[in-house]
C-alpha cells in the first residue's frame, strides 16, 4: 500500500534543533502536532481568561487546549481544578489538553490565577494519526465484518485521563457502530474494531483523546556460549560471584510459548496460556535461563537459576486478525507479576516493518503501545517493573532507509518506547554491530538502543545456538536483536540475585537503575560516548555488579516543578575520571505532540571552580556524528557526564527538575565516586498546601525545613499577597523537629492569593518553594461551597414516580442496571455506587412507552447564595424523533420551568446548572425529570444519577485599603495601624479636621476637653 505523505516528512520535521531551558518554558513556540502542521502560538487576545470563557458555555464540561506562561505544578493544577479545570495530559510548549467545568468557571477567579497564555478549540487533526488524516487504512489493521457495507478496522483508542473507559469509551464506540476488543487499563485506552467511515466522528468525542492504526501483529525478531564469555557472564557464573539468578523470576512474553520439557529448563519453567508452543521462545527462554543439560552446559544460558514464565501474543479469540492486541500484554503482565512473582521481563518482539513489507513511515513512532510500554514500567500493574525489550532487526534491508540518513530511524514500533531497556545487537565473536540491529534516533531524535548485547556471531555457529522446540535436546542457531535481549535480560537476573544478598534492607532496584548500572559499565564501541548504533556500549555484567557492590548509586525523587537534588563528590588528585549516570522511568507521552518526552530533568555537574560540565548529546540531524558534550539534554530520559582527568577537589552534582508537568519524579542517580548529600535546605508540605481559602478566616501553612549537610540559618519566612503588590511576610513558628507553621491571614472575596516560603542556609544559602520564587508562587482561590443536598440513589431519599395515562410501560424506577445496553439503556449507573434512577429496568425487550416523571424532594434554598444544580442524565431515542427528556424545576407548587431539555444525547453526560438563573431559590424548590416516547413509536430509555445542590457564597468583608487581607487582621498582625481604634486602618480613616482649640481630646489651656465637631 502507498501512504500519501513520506517518511523523510515525518523524521526530518520532528527533528528540530532543541531549545534551551529557557526557550522551553517560553508560550510562543507551537505544539509539535504528530499529524497537523498547524501549532498553537501564543494568544494575542488581552484577556485570556475571557477566550477561555467563550469557549464553554454555562454549565457545559467540555476539553479545549490550554498553554500557559511556564509549566504547571502539581499544587497550580490543584487550584485550577477549584476552578473549575482539570488539567490533563501535557502537549510540550507549556500546553495541556484541560477538562473545563462550565458551572464553576468565573472570568475574575481565572484573570487572578494568572499564568494562562493561551486557550483554543481541539482541532480533529491533533487527534488523529496521520495514516488516519491522510485517509489511509493499513493492510492489517482491516478486519472482516459479517454482513457489513463498508470497511471495518482496528484501532487503539485512548480517552482523556478523566474520562470514563465505559461511558466514554466503549459505549461511544458502539455509538458510532464499533466494538470494543480490549482494555489498556494502564493508559485509559481501548482496543476497538470501527467501521472506518465513523473514525473521524468517534474522534470528535469529547472523551476521546487520541485513535491510532492498530500495529500489525507482532512476531519474533530473529533472523549461548560465546555469548557468555564477550558479557562476562561465565565470570558471574564462577567463583567468587556463583551467580546463577536464582531466587529471581523472569517473564518472557513472545510470540509463543516455549517447550517447558525441554532439558535445559530442568522443571523452572511454565508455560502460562494457549499462545502455541514455538523454538523462538524456547530459544530465547533458554538464552535467559537454560542450564544446557541436554549440552553438558555448552549453551547454558545466562542464568541458569532463574524461573520462567513463558507468555505469548494470543488474539481474543473473536476472530483471526493480522494486527496486535496490546491488551494480551496488560493482562499477561498483570498475571506474571501479581499472581506469578515475576521480578523482569523479556520481550524478543517486534512488528518487522522492513521483512514484512509494511510502510517504513511507522519506524520510529512512539504510539499507544510505546506508552503502555512506558506506563508499565513506571508502575501501572501495581508497582514499577523492569523490562527488556529487542530493539528490531530492521537493517537487514535498504527498503527503509531514508535519504540522506541510510539506515539510522530504523527502530520499529514499540521499540521507541523511553522507559524500557532497548538491546541492540553485536557478533559476540568482535563486539561488532551487527548487520541487521536496528539503529536509532526515534522521530524525536531521542537514543536508542539503550545498550548492546551478542545477537549474532561471525563465524563460529553463526548466530547464537541455543534450545529448540522440535525436542526436548534440539538446539537450534538464531541471529536477531531477539537474542541480545534475553542476553541482557538474562545478565540483570544475576545482578538482582546479587543486589539482593548486597542490600538485603533494600526494595529491587527500580527500572531505571538497572538501565544507568548497565549503561555506565558499558563497553563503549563505535563513536566515543553514546550513538545510535550502540547505544551506550556493550554490556559487561561483572563490571555492572561491580559498580553496584560500590555503593555508589541512589534513587531519589524530584516532587515538583524547579525543585533541585545536590550532591557532592570528592575527586582524587590522579583519578582518571569522572563519571555519572542519571536515568528516569518517565511519564506515559502523549501519542498525539511528536516529542515523547514528557519529564525534562537535567543532570549539572560543577567542578570545584564552578565551571559546568555538559551531558553527552547526539545531533538527531547527523546521526552518524559523534557525541559532544557543549549543552543540555532535553530530548532523553538517561543522561551521562564524562569528565576525562578531572580537577582535584569537590564537585557539585545536581539533578534538577526542569519541567515536571506530569508530577512528581523519581529517578537514578550512579556515580564513578562516592555520592553525598550536599549542602542543601529543602523545603515540603507534609499536610499539602491549601487551593482553596475561606472568607474571613485564617488558614495554616505547615512546613518540614530540613537542612541537609548545611544549617538553618535564622526563622523560615512566609510570604503572601493578596492583591498582586510587594509580597508581605510573618515569621514562621518552630512545632517540632524539623516543622514550622505560620498562618496565612483572612482573605477578603477579591482577594487573588499568592505566596511562597523561603527559608536559609548557612552555605547554601536561600532556598525557597516553589524553587524559583519569587517569579513563581504558589497559589489559592477564595470562596465558600457547601453541599446542601447528595443522593447517590442507593437509598431512598424521598423522590417519587408520577406516570401520565399515556405510559404504557417504562416507568421511572430506582435500581442497578439490569438490561445490559441491549437496547439503548445505561450499562451500569454513572457515578460507580450501584444504584440509579432507570425506566424499564429490565433486560430485553424494555423500554418508555408514553411519558413517566421522576420528582424530587422539596428543598429549603432560602438562605442566601448561588445555588447549583448537579446531576448525570441518560437519554436515547433509536428514531431521533420528537421525543425528549426535560428537567424541571419550580417553586412550591408553581409552574414548572424547564432549565433542560436533550434528545438523543446518548451515554450518561454530567450537567451543572445555576439555580439562580431560572427561579428565584425559595423554602420549597423541587425538581422533575420526564423521559417520554408520546407516541409511542420508537425504542427510548432514560437514567438519572448523582444529584447533587450546591451553595455558592462569598460574604462581603471590610478591605478599606484593598489589599486582600480583612481589615481587622491588618490592624491586629500591626500591618495597619489604628490610632482612633475605630476598628479602621489609619489609612482608611478620613483625617478629622481640627478646631480653632486644637484636635480633639487635646487638654485646652482653660481647662475641659476638646471634642470632635458634631
Amino acid at each position: 500500500m502507498r501512504w500519501t505523505f513520506s517518511p523523510v516528512a515525518l523524521l526530518v520535521l520532528p527533528l528540530l534543533p532543541v531549545p534551551s531551558a529557557a526557550q522551553s518554558a517560553a508560550p510562543s513556540s507551537p505544539v509539535r502536532w504528530k499529524a497537523s502542521a498547524t501549532g498553537i502560538q501564543r494568544a494575542e487576545h488581552p484577556d485570556p481568561a475571557r477566550a477561555l470563557g467563550e469557549l464553554v458555555a454555562f454549565g457545559e464540561t467540555r476539553r479545549v487546549l490550554l498553554r500557559f506562561e511556564r509549566p504547571l505544578t502539581e499544587h497550580s493544577k490543584r487550584v485550577w481544578r477549584e476552578a473549575g479545570v482539570e488539567i490533563e495530559s501535557f502537549l510540550g510548549s507549556n500546553a495541556y489538553f484541560a477538562r473545563v467545568d462550565g458551572k464553576k468557571i468565573d472570568r475574575s477567579t481565572l484573570k487572578g490565577l494568572g499564568g494562562l497564555a493561551d486557550a483554543a478549540e481541539i482541532e480533529l487533526d491533533w487527534k488523529l494519526h496521520p495514516t488516519l488524516v491522510a485517509g489511509e487504512t493499513p493492510a492489517w489493521t482491516r478486519v472482516p465484518v459479517d454482513g457489513a457495507s463498508e470497511i471495518h478496522c482496528a484501532v487503539y483508542i485512548t480517552l482523556h485521563p478523566s474520562a470514563d473507559l465505559i461511558r466514554d469509551g466503549e459505549a461511544v464506540v458502539e455509538g458510532f457502530g464499533g466494538r470494543t476488543v480490549d482494555f489498556l487499563e494502564s493508559i485509559n485506552g481501548l482496543v476497538c474494531e470501527m467501521p472506518r467511515s465513523q473514525i473521524g466522528a468517534l474522534a470528535l468525542s469529547d472523551g476521546v483523546q487520541w485513535v491510532e492504526p492498530a500495529l500489525p501483529k507482532l512476531d519474533s525478531n530473529s533472523l549461548n556460549d560465546s555469548n557468555r564469555i564477550v558479557t562476562q557472564a561465565n565470570q558471574a557464573q564462577a567463583a567468587p560471584y556463583g551467580l546463577d539468578g536464582s531466587g529471581v523470576t523472569v517473564l518472557v512474553y513472545d510470540a509463543g510459548f516455549a517447550r517447558a520439557s525441554h532439558q535445559d529448563f530442568s522443571g523452572r519453567l511454565t508455560a502460562r496460556d494457549s499462545s502455541g508452543q514455538i523454538s523462538h521462545a524456547t530459544h530465547v527462554s533458554a538464552t535467559v535461563g537454560g542450564d544446557g543439560s541436554a549440552s553438558g552446559g555448552q549453551f547454558m544460558g545466562m542464568a541458569p537459576g532463574v524461573t520462567i514464565e513463558s507468555y505469548g501474543f494470543e488474539d481474543n479469540g473473536f476472530s483471526i486478525f493480522l494486527y496486535h492486541n496490546p491488551g494480551d500484554f496488560e493482562s499477561d503482565y498483570d498475571d506474571a507479576m501479581n499472581l506469578h512473582g515475576a521480578d523482569i521481563a523479556n520481550n524478543s518482539i517486534g512488528s518487522n516493518i522492513e521483512s514484512n513489507g509494511f510502510p517504513c513511515v511507522a519506524q520510529g513512532d512512539y504510539g499507544i503501545m510505546a506508552s503502555l510500554i512506558d506506563a508499565v514500567v513506571r508502575g501501572s500493574l501495581g508497582a514499577p517493573f523492569r523490562i527488556v525489550w529487542a530493539s528490531g532487526n530492521e537493517r537487514q534491508g535498504t527498503r527503509c532507509n531514508v535519504e540522506g540518513f541510510g539506515s539510522y530511524y530504523s527502530m520499529a514500533p514499540p521499540a521507541g518506547a523511553k522507559n524500557h531497556i532497548g538491546v541492540g545487537a553485536l557478533n559476540s565473536n568482535d563486539d561488532s554491530v551487527a548487520s541487521f540491529s536496528s539503529w536509532g534516533p526515534t522521530d524525536d531524535g531521542r537514543l536508542k538502543p539503550d545498550v548492546s548485547a551478542p545477537g549474532c556471531e561471525v563465524g563460529g555457529d553463526g548466530g547464537v545456538t541455543s534450545a529448540g522446540a522440535g525436542s526436548d535436546s534440539q538446539y537450534v542457531v538464531f541471529c536477531g536483536t531477539s537474542m541480545a535481549s534475553p542476553t541482557v535480560c538474562g545478565l540483570s537476573a544475576l545482578l538482582l540475585e546479587d543486589y539482593r544478598v548486597q542490600f538485603p534492607a533494600l526494595a529491587d532496584p527500580r527500572n531505571s537503575t538497572l538501565k544507568i548500572l548497565l549503561a555506565h559499565s558499558a563497553n563503549d564501541g563505535g563513536n566515543i560516548g553514546p550513538d545510535f548504533e550502540y547505544g551506550y556500549g556493550s554490556v559487561r555484567i561483572v563490571d555492572a555488579i561491580e559498580l553496584m557492590r560500590t555503593g555508589n548509586f541512589l534513587e531519589d525523587s524530584l516532587a515538583d516543578q524547579g525543585a533541585i537534588a545536590r550532591y557532592v563528590v570528592d575527586v582524587g588528585v590522579s583519578d582518571p575520571e569522572l563519571k555519572l549516570t542519571l536515568a528516569w522511568d518517565d511519564v506515559p507521552g502523549t501519542p498525539n505532540v511528536r516529542d515523547a518526552l514528557v519529564n525534562d530533568l537535567d543532570l549539572v555537574v560543577r567542578d570545584p571552580s564552578g565551571v559546568r560540565h555538559y551531558p553527552w548529546t547526539l545531533d538527531p540531524l547527523a546521526p552518524s556524528n559523534p557525541s559532544v558534550r557543549s549543552q543540555e539534554d532535553h530530548l532523553n530520559n538517561v543522561e551521562q557526564v564524562e569528565v576525562s582527568s578531572p580537577t582535584s577537589g569537590m564537585w557539585v552534582v545536581e539533578v534538577r527538575g526542569t519541567s515536571l508537568p506530569g508530577g512528581t519524579q523519581p529517578f537514578s542517580l550512579v556515580s564513578s565516586h562516592v555520592l553525598t548529600d550536599g549542602p542543601y535546605v529543602r523545603i515540603g508540605f507534609p499536610l499539602g498546601l491549601p487551593t482553596v481559602l475561606t472568607p474571613g478566616s485564617q488558614t495554616g501553612i505547615t512546613a518540614d525545613i530540613v537542612a541537609q549537610n548545611d544549617t538553618l540559618q535564622g526563622t523560615p519566612v512566609l510570604f503572601f499577597r493578596y492583591d498582586g503588590g510587594a509580597f508581605l511576610s510573618t515569621m514562621m513558628v518552630a512545632v517540632g523537629s524539623d516543622r514550622w507553621t505560620a498562618f496565612l491571614p483572612p482573605p477578603v472575596c477579591n482577594a487573588t492569593p499568592e505566596f511562597y516560603v523561603g527559608a536559609s542556609g548557612t552555605i547554601s544559602g536561600t532556598n525557597t518553594s516553589p524553587s524559583t520564587a519569587p517569579g513563581d508562587v504558589h497559589q489559592a482561590i477564595v470562596h465558600t461551597t457547601q453541599t446542601v443536598f447528595a443522593d447517590d440513589f442507593e437509598t431512598d431519599t424521598g423522590w417519587t414516580v408520577f406516570n401520565e395515562p399515556s405510559l404504557i410501560d417504562g416507568g421511572w424506577e430506582r435500581g442497578t442496571p439490569a438490561g445490559e445496553g441491549d437496547r439503548g439503556d445505561p450499562f451500569t449507573d454513572y457515578d460507580g455506587s450501584g444504584q440509579c434512577f432507570l425506566t424499564d429496568n429490565i433486560a430485553g425487550n424494555s423500554d418508555v412507552d408514553g411519558t413517566t416523571r421522576l420528582l424530587s424532594p422539596s428543598f429549603d434554598l432560602s438562605a442566601s447564595g448561588d445555588y447549583y444544580v448537579s446531576y448525570a442524565r441518560w437519554f436515547t431515542n433509536d428514531d431521533f424523533d420528537t421525543d425528549v427528556m426535560d428537567v424541571e424545576v419550580r417553586d412550591g407548587g408553581g409552574a414548572w420551568v424547564n432549565i433542560e431539555t436533550t434528545g438523543n444525547d446518548g451515554p450518561w453526560s454530567l450537567q451543572t446548572l445555576r439555580v439562580n438563573d431560572f427561579i428565584p431559590p425559595s423554602a420549597a424548590i423541587q425538581f422533575r425529570f420526564s423521559a417520554a416516547d408520546d407516541p409511542n413509536d420508537s425504542v427510548t430509555e432514560a437514567g438519572v444519577d448523582g444529584f447533587r445542590i450546591e451553595r455558592r457564597t462569598c460574604p462581603v468583608l471590610d478591605d478599606c485599603n484593598g489589599n486582600g487581607i480583612l481589615d481587622s487582621d491588618d490592624i491586629a498582625s500591626g500591618r495597619s495601624n489604628d490610632a482612633d481604634m475605630n476598628g479602621i486602618p489609619d489609612e482608611c480613616s478620613p483625617p478629622t479636621p481640627p478646631t480653632k482649640f486644637g484636635q480633639p481630646g487635646q487638654t485646652p489651656t482653660n481647662g475641659g476637653t476638646i471634642q470632635a465637631p458634631h
